[in-house]
C-alpha cells in the first residue's frame, strides 16, 4: 500500500504541478455553502502559472453547468469545465451520426434513468427518449421511483443496450439519510449481464475530455508526471486520477485510513483545498 502524504496546503507541491483537475461538489462547495478558500486556493494556483480544469460528475452539460456555478460564485478561477454530461452527450452524438443498421438518419433513441432534472443533459441533440431496438441508457441518477427498475434494466439487457453511467458513487449518509447514486443502478446492471460505460469519474473518458479542454484552453501539452486529481472521493477522485496516470490530492480528516488505490502517481492528504 502506497500512503498518502499529508500536506497543509496546495502551496507545499504547487511548483510540481502544471494542471489541476479540480472536483467540484465536496469540494469548491456542498450545495449550501461555496467555499471561498478553495476558490482563493484555485486563484492563486493560477495566477502562479498553473491550469485548473474542474472535472465533474455533474449531469448538466458544459454551459448550463458554467451557469450553476456561477451563481454559486464560483467563476474566474478556471480555465476550462468537463462533466460527465459532457462526455455522454459525445457519446450519444457518435450513435447520432452512426444510427444502427437500417435506422433512418435522427431516429436515434435513448432511455434515460434518473431524477427528472437531469434531463437538461439531452438538450438539443435531437434525441428521443424512447426504449426501442438497442437504445442506450443513460443512467444520471437513482430514479425517484424504483418500482419497475429491475424490470426495465432485465428488458434492457435481454436488448443488448449500453449503459452510460454519469456517476459510478453508489451511495452516501447524510444526517441519517441515505443517498442513492446511479452506481447503484449501473451495479445492478451489470449483475444482470449488462455492459457499462463510465461516463464520469473514475473512468478514463473524463480525464480525456479534462486533457482536450486543457490543451484547448492552453495551446499547450501536459506531463502526466506534472498532472494532479484533487477532490474528496477516494474512489472517484483520488483513484480516478491515479489510474490514469496522475498524482492525487485527496481531501480527508487527518485520521482514518484510506483505501489502496492502483497507480504510480504520488499521493497527498489534505484537510481541505486551501493554499
Amino acid at each position: 500500500m502506497t500512503a498518502f502524504r499529508p500536506i497543509a496546503g496546495l502551496s507545499e507541491i504547487a511548483g510540481d504541478v502544471d494542471l489541476l483537475l479540480c472536483d467540484v461538489f465536496g469540494t469548491l462547495h456542498d450545495a449550501e455553502r461555496t467555499f471561498a478558500l478553495a476558490l482563493d486556493t484555485l486563484a492563486r494556483f493560477r495566477r502562479g502559472g498553473g491550469t485548473v480544469v474542474l472535472v465533474s460528475n455533474a449531469a448538466e452539460p458544459r454551459a448550463h453547468f458554467s451557469a450553476t456555478l456561477a451563481a454559486r460564485g464560483i467563476r474566474g478561477v478556471f480555465d476550462a469545465l468537463v462533466s460527465a454530461a459532457d462526455v455522454t452527450r459525445d457519446a450519444l452524438r457518435e450513435r447520432a451520426v452512426l444510427p444502427e443498421p437500417g435506422a433512418a438518419r435522427g431516429s436515434v433513441e435513448a432511455v434515460h434513468i434518473g431524477p427528472e432534472r437531469d434531463r437538461v443533459l439531452f438538450d438539443g441533440l435531437g434525441i428521443t427518449l424512447g426504449g426501442s431496438a438497442a437504445a442506450p441508457i443513460v443512467c444520471t441518477g437513482y430514479p425517484e421511483h424504483d418500482a419497475d427498475l429491475d424490470e426495465i434494466l432485465v428488458r434492457a439487457v435481454r436488448r443488448g443496450a449500453l449503459m452510460l453511467c454519469t456517476n459510478p458513487d453508489t451511495s452516501l449518509g447524510v444526517g441519517g439519510r441515505v443517498l442513492r447514486f446511479a452506481g447503484l443502478v449501473a451495479q445492478r446492471y451489470r449483475h444482470l449481464g449488462g455492459c457499462v460505460v463510465e461516463t464520469g469519474k473514475p473512468g478514463p473518458a473524463i480525464y480525456a475530455a479534462a486533457l482536450a479542454a486543457a490543451r484547448r484552453a492552453t495551446g499547450r501539452e501536459f506531463h502526466p508526471a506534472r498532472i494532479l486529481g484533487i477532490g474528496d472521493t477516494p474512489a472517484l477522485d483520488a483513484g480516478g486520477a491515479l489510474a490514469a496516470g496522475f498524482s492525487a490530492a485527496l481531501l480527508a480528516p487527518p485520521m482514518g485510513d484510506l483505501p489502496d488505490l492502483v497507480g504510480a502517481g504520488r499521493r497527498y492528504r489534505l484537510p481541505a483545498l486551501v493554499w
